[in-house]
């Protein structure tokens, strides 16, 4: 078992106090996963100049696997291009979508 802990978080108010949690995948689970809302902490410390820190327990289940960590759930580039792609189709009045520049 191992304790993370991620330092120097400035807003007071956090989505981590209310129950969210970073998200975990490995090479032998390859979909995301949130890890357990009672393993995560979000709690000012003296220590860091009094700013927020972010702790989580995690177990390592297996050794030769490859573990990824998230803030949250990914979302790609190439995924909001194709859905803004789909919201331009519709051709909506509302909606206006050029290229700023290269």
């Amino acid at each position: 078992r191992v304790i993370f802990n991620i330092v120097n978080f400035s807003k007071t108010k956090s989505l981590y106090r209310d129950g969210m949690s970073p998200v975990v995948k490995s090479t032998s689970r390859p979909k995301w996963q949130r890890l357990p809302a009672k393993n995560v902490y979000y709690y000012r410390c003296p220590d860091h100049r009094r700013n927020y820190v972010m702790s989580f327990a995690f177990c390592f289940d297996r050794e030769d696997d490859v573990y990824q960590f998230a803030y949250c759930y990914p979302y790609t580039y190439s995924r909001l291009q194709h859905y803004l792609e789909i919201l331009e189709r519709r051709n909506l009045d509302y909606l206006k979508r050029e290229l700023l520049g290269l």
